[in-house]
């Protein structure tokens, strides 16, 4: 019988919505309480909030089946659009980055803010979308996702942020995003196009601030100009600092330091004319371990 009542109720759920279910509990409290003192017997009472606290109960698990549920859909659509929007990149890139501006902030936690400016040039009429990937160094787990923030707008000629464009954010694995941003229309072949994307990821660089190695690098499936990245660390917090391959070694990669007043230390490295789908970047890891509270 309970599995007829939360199969009847997720029915309801489904036709009228959450709103739905809280107006309902509201009038079966209600009326368990009007039961009761038309009655004025105890066990009527009882009965009755207990009948009435069931069905709230039933309705709860029916509502929360139902959530689960779409937002499994929802990813399922997420991960297909990403999917198709690769493809779409591999068969024929659509841009070229000309400037890629990152700086990652972290706190004395482990969380990380990134901000991003990102000019593109347009390779054909149909530039409908961007597809970035951005990554965390350990295995996060799912539970993490809905606190991450994402806000991408235009960047406007004079240097002033437009307005924000429609994102999509799959998650193909633990700790790895993808974020696809959608143009409101097409830019003109040839033409440039610039973005800001503010990234906010709790706990994303934990484990660098547990003492384990921790890897920022950059990766392009598009030709790329020029590229700037930029660590912020905490204040006080010391770090050695490697080529993450043999590659930019040979390449000479380079990367400069700088500790600010504040006592925080900026790590930056650039990149020009970096090769398609070759990792650069750099690896840190504390000089002295240090210990840091854990969700």
């Amino acid at each position: 019988m309970l599995r007829e009542l939360i199969l009847f109720l997720e029915e309801f759920v489904r036709g009228h919505g959450p709103p739905a279910v809280a107006k309902a509990a509201v009038g079966l409290m209600s009326f368990a309480v009007l039961m009761g003192a038309a009655l004025g017997s105890t066990a009527v009472k009882a009965g009755a909030l207990v009948t009435a606290v069931l069905v709230i109960t039933a309705a709860g698990i029916a509502l929360i089946t139902r959530l689960k549920s779409e937002q499994r859909e929802l990813e399922v659509h997420k991960d297909l659009v990403s999917h198709y929007c690769k493809l779409l990149d591999a068969r024929r890139p659509s841009c070229e980055v000309l400037d890629w501006d990152e700086t990652i902030t972290v706190d004395e936690r482990g969380n990380a803010r990134t901000s991003l400016k990102i000019k593109l040039q347009a390779a054909h009429d149909d530039l409908w979308f961007v597809r970035m990937r951005f990554g965390c160094g350990w295995p996060q787990p799912s539970r993490y996702r809905h606190r991450v923030r994402t806000t991408v707008r235009n960047l406007l000629a004079n240097g002033s942020a437009g307005t924000t464009l429609r994102t999509t954010l799959p998650w193909p694995r633990d700790g790895a995003m993808a974020a696809i941003a959608h143009f409101h229309a097409p830019p003109p072949a040839n033409s440039e196009v610039s973005l800001t994307i503010d990234l906010v990821w709790p706990k994303r660089c934990r484990q660098l601030l547990e003492g384990a190695p921790d890897e920022f690098a950059l990766l392009y499936w598009q030709p790329v100009k020029r590229a700037v990245y930029r660590i912020v660390l905490p204040p006080g917090v010391e770090v050695v600092v490697e080529p993450i391959s043999k590659a930019d070694e040979q390449t000479g990669l380079k990367w400069r330091r700088k500790v600010e007043t504040d006592g925080k230390e900026t790590i930056t490295f650039k990149v020009s004319d970096l090769p398609v789908r070759q990792r650069t970047g750099i690896r840190l890891q504390l000089k002295e371990t240090r210990r840091t509270s854990r969700p």
